[in-house]
């Protein structure tokens, strides 16, 4: 379920001005995608599952694709390997959630995971196809420039592979099955002569409900202050009756509730009221933050660890940022300054120049023709005159 995509994208277009080339990694399964810059995490599977469980018609329009991609409800199972973003308690309470029956691959049995590996290995033989792969080794590599290569942004990225998936893979016939991928799952929804459908599954109607049973959460005692996550502060009215709450069934113990956060964007976290069953979202308890993503937070903790840093608290951590921040946007406005200046460089060379004859100019000496002499107006001479 879980694989490395071995190509290398070139961001030069969707990150100025930094011009820089990333691995970047995928989860794949026949029902969903999920494309990430970063290493695979329970994130990336969580939102793997999601795309897999719910309908892709609004996501196939924004990438501005024809094709279709039938594939969506809760699935009866789930297939794993021992990796240990499937072994978190985050994909376990979700498919407790969603009764989904949750089954890992026996260590030394690779045979149990032949299908999904040969649906990978077809989608990295043609993704290796593909200018500025990295290829499966570097031995295999060799002498070829992978970043030089790369012409991808990651949005050309996940509409290519898309298109590949929803194009070629689904309509082309499997040699095992002797019909396509679409065929197969069109006659276990719909049935055959011979073989009884299971009919078309709900949908989900409250998509951001599912995102959100996948995310990462943490299990915290609501405080006075609030709660905190990464020596962050967050509050909110809503934490208030739960405050200082003690465990129903051991009044010794102070109760821990469930949150949740998006590493996109850390300054929310999302409160799972037990009585009400349903999220909250509780901001940031000092509002003026910046909203950051959890990489960009522990790059802002990083750069005070190298300053030598002792005491690291919330308000170092964001003024770090901010720092950072600025050092950003300095740079990014002085790369469009020169990125202007060439441009307009570039365009002058092209300009239409109006061609005239190239006269010497004539000195004070010099005799000149009658059509060379003008009259000199005298300023407001006709005025003057009338």
């Amino acid at each position: 379920m879980l694989e490395q995509i071995a190509s290398v994208l070139d961001l030069r277009q969707e990150r100025q001005p930094v011009f820089c080339r990333h691995r970047v990694f995928a989860v794949v399964d026949e029902q969903g995608i999920y494309i990430s810059l970063d290493p695979p995490n329970v994130m990336s599977v969580g939102l793997c599952i999601a795309h897999a469980i719910l309908p892709k018609e609004h996501w196939l329009d924004r990438l501005g694709l024809s094709t279709s991609w039938p594939c969506w409800g809760v699935m009866q199972r789930i297939h794993a390997d021992n990796g240990k973003e499937f072994r978190g308690n985050v994909l376990r309470r979700a498919c407790q959630e969603y009764s989904i029956d949750l089954e890992w691959r026996p260590v030394k049995t690779l045979h149990y995971g032949a299908y999904i590996e040969r649906l990978l290995g077809t989608f990295n033989k043609e993704i290796h196809s593909l200018p500025g792969t990295t290829f499966s080794s570097p031995s295999e590599r060799g002498e070829y420039d992978s970043e030089g290569q790369a012409v991808m942004t990651m949005t050309e990225f996940e509409k290519w592979i898309v298109t590949y998936i929803t194009g070629v893979y689904h309509q082309r016939k499997h040699s095992s099955l002797l019909s396509s991928p679409m065929q197969q799952y069109e006659k276990g929804i719909l049935g055959t002569e011979e073989l009884l459908g299971r009919g078309l599954p709900r949908r989900i109607v409250d998509e951001d409900r599912l995102r959100l049973d996948l995310m990462p959460f943490f299990e915290r005692a609501v405080q006075p202050y609030g709660v905190v996550v990464d020596e962050v502060h967050y509050y909110s009215d809503v934490l208030r009756r739960y405050v200082n709450a003690k465990e129903p069934s051991d009044t010794r113990k102070k109760r821990k509730f469930t949150f949740r956060r998006d590493p996109l964007d850390i300054s929310t976290l999302y409160f799972f009221d037990p009585e009400v069953k349903d999220y909250f979202r509780i901001p940031y308890r000092d509002t003026a933050h910046s909203p950051m993503s959890i990489w960009e937070f522990r790059a802002a903790r990083r750069s005070l660890e190298k300053q030598g840093v002792k005491a690291i608290n919330e308000g170092l951590i964001f003024q770090s940022y901010e720092q950072m921040r600025s050092i950003e946007a300095q740079a990014r406005a002085e790369t469009k300054h020169v990125r202007r200046k060439n441009q307009q460089r570039q365009y002058n060379k092209h300009i239409y120049q109006p061609k005239a004859k190239l006269t010497k100019a004539l000195s004070e000496t010099e005799a000149r023709n009658d059509y060379d002499t003008f009259p000199v107006i005298q300023p407001f001479a006709e005025l003057e005159e009338l």
